[in-house]
């Protein structure tokens, strides 16, 4: 059984009507090909319509166990990986921002400044590998939490001092696996 849609200025106007003294009954019916509830109304005249929500595809959608690509089951994006093998998502960074302020300077100090975040449980080295890191990076690694801090204020932008900061770790970890091999 199909029911037809009933726009919504319809079902507004059939509820004032009702407010207003014309016989008027609205029921709740199930739906037999949606499986969700519909207003059903009928007014004196014996007319009736229904209302379906503008929402019920996507509670067909949901109901049919499909996502919104069209598939249905949900496989997780694929992780990046940085050329030195350190998964993108385990990447933290940090920046100042001091809002908008109409004072001069409009640009405030270390507002560009970028701080990247990664433990060293995520970077893929050796043992060996892991005493040269900390030669090389000194006072940026925290021994006690495992967190290599590495800042850059370089350039004028966040953007360019994020991408500072990536290539830092790069050439580290790329440094780090040379030395090690001599």
């Amino acid at each position: 059984m199909t029911m037809p849609k009933l726009p919504l200025h319809k079902s507004i106007r059939c509820l004032l009507a009702s407010r207003q003294g014309i016989h008027h009954r609205t029921s709740i019916v199930q739906s037999a090909s949606r499986g969700y509830a519909a207003a059903a109304s009928s007014d004196a005249t014996g007319s009736s319509g229904y209302y379906v929500s503008p929402f019920q595809e996507i509670f067909d959608t949901i109901k049919e166990g499909k996502t919104f690509m069209g598939t249905s089951s949900f496989r997780p994006p694929e992780a990046k990986y940085l050329k030195c093998g350190i998964p993108e998502h385990v990447l933290r960074y940090k920046t100042t921002s001091y809002g908008r302020l109409l004072e001069e300077p409009f640009v405030k100090p270390n507002e560009h400044k970028v701080t990247l975040q990664v433990e060293t449980q995520h970077i893929p080295l050796t043992d060996m590998e892991r005493l040269v890191m900390k030669e090389i990076v000194g006072n940026r690694l925290n021994e006690k939490t495992g967190l290599l801090q590495l800042s850059s204020s370089q350039f004028g932008s966040r953007i360019e001092n994020k991408r500072h900061a990536v290539s830092m770790l790069e050439r580290i970890v790329e440094s780090t696996k040379a030395l090690a091999a001599r």
